[in-house]
């Protein structure tokens, strides 16, 4: 476990746990991240993300959204592409937000990034896993319809409380206070699958 050596929980806003499950919940396609869009399509399993905290009242609540939790990295056009992501089971807090971090591998709307640590982050996704393709190589996707990522930093600001009323602001303070958590549990990196 990596509680990465740092003060954790410097401020009196809430401390928000989130877990990534280990149980594959749905399908998502992919590409071969960055080198592999010849290579084609694949189907990439999704998992839950469990985000628990309080609420102003202090009232335990939760939330579940879907992600992408493993990805495909090709990093040559002649590379076999290979399942990459955090398979082991670990605790980071995270570390910042990114406020100016944008998707490689799609188009998004949604900017920004939570740094979980060195090149791992929590990020945008796909908002339609069905018809939207995004890639990933070991990122944690917020998928869902409508703006998921957002809605997601939305709850995140709900159950944190962080004294800024802008809400570029609010995230910004959020990150900066070391009270946001991730687990993973320990999984299996999954099969791919072409989608024909």
């Amino acid at each position: 476990m990596d509680l990465n050596r740092g003060n954790v929980g410097t401020s009196d806003m809430r401390h928000v746990k989130m877990t990534v499950g280990a149980t594959e919940i749905g399908m998502a396609k992919t590409w071969a991240y960055p080198e592999g869009q010849s290579q084609g399509m694949f189907w990439i399993p999704t998992y839950n993300l469990r985000v628990e905290g309080t609420d102003p009242a202090g009232n335990s609540v939760a939330k579940d959204f879907e992600v992408l939790r493993f990805g495909l990295h090709c990093p040559t056009r002649t590379s076999t592409p290979t399942v990459v992501g955090l398979a082991d089971a670990q605790t980071h807090v995270i570390k910042a937000w990114l406020p100016h971090y944008s998707v490689h591998s799609a188009r998004s709307l949604e900017i920004g990034a939570w740094q979980v640590y060195q090149n791992f982050l929590i990020h945008d996704g796909p908002d339609d896993t069905s018809n939207e393709v995004y890639a990933s190589i070991g990122c944690i996707e917020i998928c869902g319809a409508p703006r998921g990522f957002d809605t997601f930093n939305d709850y995140l600001i709900a159950l944190s409380g962080p004294k800024s009323t802008q809400r570029a602001d609010q995230l910004a303070e959020i990150g900066k206070a070391r009270n946001l958590s991730i687990t993973y549990l320990k999984a299996k990196r999954p099969t791919v699958a072409p989608a024909r």
